[in-house]
This record gives C-alpha cells, structure tokens and sequence, in this order.
C-alpha cells in the first residue's frame, strides 16, 4: 500500500520528479525506469563515473544507486554525492543482492538513505521511494521556510538601523537647541530645570536606540573584534568620564581603586562593557551613595569590578541576569529607563573577546558585576 493518496502528492512544484537510476546492469535498470516512468523523468547511468558526470550537470531528486559495479562501487560514488555541496542532500537509495548485507551496512553508515534488493518487489520499491520522496520534500518545505525567515530577519534589522539612524539625527538636533536655549533662559530656574529633564530624556532615548542597535548587530552575527593590547587603567578612566555628570546629579560619588594590568581584548567592545556596568551600577544606586571600580589580576586573566551599594539581586533571580529583555525585582532608583538589554549585551561583548561575566551579592547589601578577560602576552599578537 502506497504511503500517498497519489502520486501527485510527492511531485514538485513543475509536477515532475527526476530519476537517476545507476546500475551496470541494462535489464535492472529498464525494470526501474519501466516502474517510475509514470512519475516523472528517468535518466539512466551504466556505471559511477558515468552517474557523477550526469551529477555535475542536472538536477535529480532521488539516486537509486547499485552496490556493486566495476571500476567504482556504489559506496564510493555515495561518498563522491556527499562531498558536493550541489548533490550532498539528495536521497539515494542502495539496490543490493539479497545475499550483500554488509554492503548495505557501509553504504548507510556512509550516508545512504535506504536501500532495495533484487530481484524487485514492485511494491516494496515504490514505498521506499516514495518514503524519501515525500522525506526530501519536507526538507526542501523547510529549508525553503528558514531561508525565508532570515530574508525577512535581514529586512528587518536593515529597516531597524535605518530608524534607528534616522532617530538619532532629530534627537540630536534636540539636545542641540536645548544647550542654544540655556542661554536664553539661564536666569530663569524653573526654565532651566525643564532644559535639563529634556536633555536627560534626549540621552535616555540615545541610549535606548544604542542598545536595540547593538542587539541587532550581535543577533546578525555581523560583530567583529579588533583585539589588541589594552591598558586597563586608560581604558576605564576614559570610559567612566561621562558618568561623573550623571552621578553627580543623584549625589553618587564615583570611586576608582587600583586599576592595573593589561588584556587582549577589543578596546571600543571592553569600554562598552564597561559602560554599561557602570550606568547600570548609578542607575539602581540609591543618592548620595557610591559606585566603586577597580581590577585584579588572576593568573592569566584580569577581572574588572564594578561594585554599588543598590538592594542587590534576590538569588532567586540571578539565573535572569545578563538575559535578553529580563525584568528583575529591582528598579532604578530616579525613574531611569531600562530596556532590559544592558548585561545581555555585557555578556555578549565580552564572551565574544573570549572573557566570562558574573556577579556578586555581598550579605551586607549591594551588588559586585564583573568581567573577566585574558591577560595580555605577547604571543597572542603573533597569533593574530
């Protein structure tokens, strides 16, 4: 009994399934073609070298492939199939002697996908075709569905920078008019507080345009990494600049501790790591507390920390951290925006530098992040 209404159900788009039937014996190969002929095309192929020349220049959806052949068995013709990327997908099923079971062992630990024996069962046959026909024909289904969605993924990361981009232009021309009006309205208290909430939320928005991009580029796999030597005390005394305005404004001092050592590292993607711990670390700080940086070094790496005196992370929430889009507990403390996206894409920064992330809670409160990345030896340039 066939495993399809009809034949119709395996045929192609174009209706049309193509044979190549291998076999050096012309009378097994007529009875073949004499069987499938009703479902499409049959080519025929006396011996191996003859079927992979066929290969190189026609499209088959199914190989029926006989074992034993002179000058090039059917296991070496399969192993030739499999190493092309053009034929590597295409059924082919092994016909064999009854009395060749070893054969058609090898033949599908090399990759064949079934196998028939001679003489024939008509019926047989035709299941176990059908089988790999209506097997291929998913596979090509969804195949035909993952290509579709990275086009669509592509499209829409595309049109996600292009918004991105044109977001950040106007944003900019806010923050622009509003340091122009300070000059207007600089005896004016209540006007310049208000100049500030907007420039304090022009750099919310940049920041939360920043994070969606970076998340587009990690997911488009399209991140590379500039690694070089890096000075760690240069790099995080440069990166933590900015924040003393935006610490200040919440009364939180930042501290700096002993900053030594170097890593082989990306020094752009280690100083966006950075970046945002420590706005992470001054957003859920209460006021008038203190967020500390400092690096140790281990051996052969250097562990950079950021430490703040926030509520800390309940344990039973730490398997969310540097998760995408996770939502914890704790909020900032001055209605700062989150997205969600700072440690995960911490943690992407720097697994991609071949470094670790993690965190600790000390008992008495607080939180310590931390990035790990690999001391700095010479011969790591050379390996470069």
């Amino acid at each position: 009994m066939s495993v399809f209404n009809s034949v119709d159900d395996v045929f192609y788009a174009e209706n049309t399934v193509r044979f190549l039937v291998v076999d050096d014996e012309v009378n097994n190969r007529k009875i073949l073609k004499r069987i499938f002929d009703s479902y499409g095309i049959v080519v025929e192929a006396q011996n191996g070298l003859e079927a992979l020349e066929i290969l190189a220049t026609q499209r088959f959806d199914i190989i029926l492939l006989d074992i034993n052949m002179p000058n090039m068995n059917g296991t070496e013709v399969l192993q030739s199939i499999r190493s092309r990327p053009e034929t590597w997908d295409i059924p082919v099923i092994f016909i064999s002697a009854l009395n060749k079971n070893d054969d058609v062992v090898r033949g599908l630990q090399h990759g064949a996908n079934d196998y028939i024996v001679k003489p024939f069962d008509i019926e047989v046959v035709k299941a176990r075709v059908e089988t790999q026909l209506y097997l291929k024909q998913m596979m090509d289904n969804q195949k035909e569905a993952v290509l579709q969605l990275e086009a669509a993924q592509r499209l829409k990361d595309r049109l996600f920078r292009i918004a991105s981009h044109d977001l950040k232009s106007p944003l900019a021309n806010i923050k622009m008019v509003a340091m122009l009006l300070r000059e207007y309205v600089k005896d004016k208290p209540e006007a310049m507080e208000f100049l500030g909430m907007l420039r304090l939320t022009v750099d919310q928005m940049n920041g939360v345009i920043e994070e969606f991009l970076d998340m587009s580029i990690i997911q488009s796999d399209a991140l590379v990494m500039d690694m070089g030597c890096v000075n760690i005390d240069e790099n995080i005394v440069d990166t933590i600049l900015p924040y003393y305005v935006i610490a200040e404004r919440k009364g939180i001092k930042l501290e700096i501790g002993e900053l030594s050592g170097q890593v082989w590292s990306d020094p752009q993607r280690t100083s966006q790591a950075i970046s945002n711990l420590v706005s992470n670390a001054i957003k859920y700080s209460p006021h008038n507390s203190s967020v500390r940086i400092w690096s140790e070094i281990l051996e052969d790496r250097v562990r950079i920390c950021v430490a703040d005196q926030g509520p800390g992370i309940p344990s039973k929430e730490h398997e969310l951290l540097f998760k995408e889009f996770s939502r914890l507990s704790t909020r900032p403390t001055d209605g700062e925006s989150s997205t969600g996206l700072g440690l995960w894409i911490v943690k992407h920064m720097v697994v991609l530098q071949n470094g670790h992330v993690g965190v600790y809670c000390p008992p008495e409160g607080g939180s310590v992040f931390w990035i790990e990345l690999a001391a700095y030896r010479p011969e790591l340039a050379v390996e470069v």
